[in-house]
């Protein structure tokens, strides 16, 4: 297992969305709101393959964990993606004015580059940027997490692919 620098993911409003960017890039944001700004991101990489994604919101270990709300994403496209809730939200207009393909398009050669992550500004008009990932094993659905400090202040959040099950899965 190693880990890798996935740039930084910039929240103008403080409120995180995270989909699969090619098929539905508007779910609704988390309940868990950060103060604007901009926070680390990084890839835990096992097996050739994004094992954790992680959003660093403030140095130091949480002191307690909570499933987010919503508490999972789910994914059709192998890709998924972390973004502020204002870029989602021109994303969907783009979707409702049917252009969004330029976009799909503009993930799929981004993705290209390294195959398991991009990380870009798809609209340069706005302060905000996109972070895509490679969902391990393609299509599923992933569950969140945030780690919060004893003042019940978020910490992190953590996205698991779920590598780990390719370990208890049995051997033949």
């Amino acid at each position: 297992m190693r880990s890798t620098d996935a740039g930084s993911l910039t929240l103008p409003s403080g409120r995180i969305v995270v989909a699969d960017p090619n098929l539905n890039p508007w779910n609704p944001p988390f309940k868990t709101t950060v103060p604007p700004g901009t926070y680390p991101v990084h890839l835990a990489l096992g097996d050739d393959d994004v094992a954790l994604v992680m959003v660093l919101f403030e140095e130091g270990p949480p002191t307690r964990w909570k499933r987010a709300q919503p508490s999972t994403f789910s994914v059709d496209s192998a890709t998924g993606c972390l973004m502020d809730f204002t870029l989602a939200r021109l994303l969907r207009r783009k979707a409702e004015l049917g252009r969004f393909d330029r976009y799909y398009r503009m993930f799929e050669n981004e993705m290209a580059e390294t195959g398991l992550w991009a990380n870009f500004t798809p609209i340069p008009t706005t302060e905000s940027n996109i972070v895509l990932f490679h969902t391990w094993g393609g299509d599923g659905v992933f569950p969140i997490y945030f780690g919060f400090d004893d003042a019940a202040n978020p910490m992190c959040m953590v996205i698991d692919m779920l590598l780990h099950l390719d370990d208890l899965s049995p051997k033949n």
